[in-house]
């Protein structure tokens, strides 16, 4: 990318080094002392290398969807992309160092900014087959049952800059299934491309349509406890009652 091209507050500071670290200390630890599993479903095939760019828009449903990303990023895509995340610039100046695996700021608050970091993604991606965009359309975190989920124009007009993009839903859920830790749930897909891209409300609109599908089905397959239409992307901890039942178990051996 030229110098002259628009830079958001904070840019991207790619280092695979810090990345790999970042990953270990705050995405695979994590899940791994926090949850009990992580579980991934698709619809319809996962998005393959050099089939980009991509952009992925994910429900914001809380706290951990960054370090799930991760997940996805490296376990379920298998790290098929050259992937970048748009956060918030207040939360990302406190926590610069997520720069070294691709986050880059936006500030929604101030229109000029706004539109720097859209351009930037737009360049990031435009062209490039092997590069994903990861970002949360709706803002903030908002219960995943709220309807109707409302977004931000924002991924609908990098759309329109980049042209030929691919885009993706994902809906992320959390759940305790009844036992002592959480469960965190991933549905991907199905994937689809805008149907006139530069169209704004267009494809605002069909964002906001494939992202409700998405949740509402994650939540209807969650709450049913229909895990074998998941697979398992991640193993946690055993809770004290699965730990007492093994230990039975045992004993009657």
């Amino acid at each position: 990318m030229h110098n002259s091209s628009p830079m958001p507050a904070i840019p991207a500071a790619k280092n695979a080094l810090g990345d790999e670290l970042l990953y270990l200390l705050f995405g695979r630890r994590s899940f791994q002392n926090y949850f009990a599993r992580v579980w991934m479903q698709h619809v319809g095939p996962l998005p393959t290398k050099g089939n980009g760019p991509y952009i992925f828009y994910l429900t914001h449903s809380g706290w951990w969807d960054g370090y799930i990303m991760m997940l996805i990023h490296r376990i379920a895509l298998q790290r098929a992309f050259d992937s970048y995340l748009m956060q918030e610039e207040r939360q990302l100046r406190a926590y610069r160092f997520f720069t070294w695996c691709g986050v880059f700021s936006i500030n929604r608050h101030d229109p000029e900014e706004s539109w720097r970091a859209q351009q930037y993604a737009a360049n990031l991606l435009r062209g490039r087959t092997d590069r994903a965009l990861y970002i949360f359309p709706q803002g903030k975190i908002v219960h995943p049952d709220l309807r109707p989920i409302t977004i931000y124009p924002g991924i609908a007009r990098i759309a329109a800059l980049v042209g030929d993009v691919t885009l993706c839903p994902i809906a992320l859920r959390y759940e305790f299934l009844g036992q002592q830790w959480p469960h965190a749930f991933m549905r991907i897909g199905p994937t689809h491309r805008p149907q006139d891209v530069q169209d704004i409300e267009r494809t605002v609109a069909e964002i906001t349509t494939n992202l409700s599908a998405a949740a509402d089905g994650l939540r209807e397959d969650v709450l049913a406890q229909r895990l074998d239409r998941f697979r398992p992307l991640l193993h946690g901890r055993l809770g004290i009652d699965q730990r007492f039942a093994r230990f039975l178990r045992m004993v009657k051996r």
